[in-house]
């Protein structure tokens, strides 16, 4: 029989898979929206771009940005600002003041948010799970995040716009406040860790590649040390490289 994962990889599942799907509401609903106002296939094709442009766009650097900060807070904070900009959008809708550049712009907001929200997700995992159980927690965070933002928002967007426009856009509002309670109820601190250096070893703040002045080590100057920390017998810290863990991580 199969070990649970714990309490707190179950409230970072729910928090994860809601924001998926109220995620994935917007982005159905957001087309059929524009399509009911216009006929110009242009505009409803535009729509539907601005909800994936993001993860062009800020997936390498909210991979960077998630390996600085903590990562529930950061998760939390997203969730809220999404609350507010559904908020808006929905009742703009309900009132009759809504455009399609409204709609297009809380569009890429939400989507961008998802994107750093589902990579501090993917980071967390870690830390609230034992090492034996990586491979069966991530299969269920990103298999729920699957089924939720592509299969279950689907029918499901399509039937709530049709009960009323801004009807989606309320759910989907409801399901980042319903995130940011449970990802708040995850307990701990969830920073990336820092590398430790051992006595005589080169700190952080002096890992600079030969004749670079900036305080950043480029790829080759990493390898460079690597290599001349290996014939001097020295232990080279794990993670020393100074790049993202989530920039080579992210599927």
């Amino acid at each position: 029989m199969a070990e649970p994962l714990g309490s707190r990889f179950a409230k970072l599942w729910t928090a994860s898979t809601t924001s998926a799907l109220g995620s994935g509401l917007a982005t159905i609903a957001a087309p059929l929206f524009v399509a009911a106002h216009t006929k110009n296939p242009l505009i409803v094709s535009a729509t539907a771009g601005v909800a994936w442009l993001p993860w062009l766009l800020f997936a390498l650097p909210g991979g960077v940005l998630v390996d600085r900060v903590d990562r529930r807070r950061l998760m939390v904070t997203i969730d809220w600002i999404r609350v507010a900009v559904m908020a808006v959008l929905a009742t703009a809708l309900l009132a009759g003041w809504s455009s399609i550049a409204l709609l297009d712009a809380a569009l890429f907001l939400i989507n961008t948010g998802e994107i750093i929200f589902r990579s501090a997700s993917q980071a967390m995992i870690p830390a609230v799970v034992p090492r034996a159980r990586l491979e069966r927690a991530n299969g269920w965070l990103v298999g729920g995040t699957t089924l939720m933002q592509n299969m279950i928002a689907g029918p499901l967007g399509g039937f709530l716009f049709v009960l009323a426009a801004c009807v989606p856009f309320y759910v989907n509002a409801g399901t980042y406040a319903a995130s940011a309670v449970l990802v708040g109820l995850v307990a701990g601190t969830y920073r990336a860790a820092r590398p430790v250096y051992r006595s005589g070893q080169t700190g952080a703040d002096d890992q600079t590649g030969p004749g670079d002045q900036t305080g950043r080590m480029t790829r080759r100057a990493a390898v460079t040390r690597r290599g001349q920390a290996a014939r001097s017998g020295r232990n080279w810290p794990k993670g020393s490289t100074g790049w993202p863990a989530s920039a080579c991580c992210e599927p």
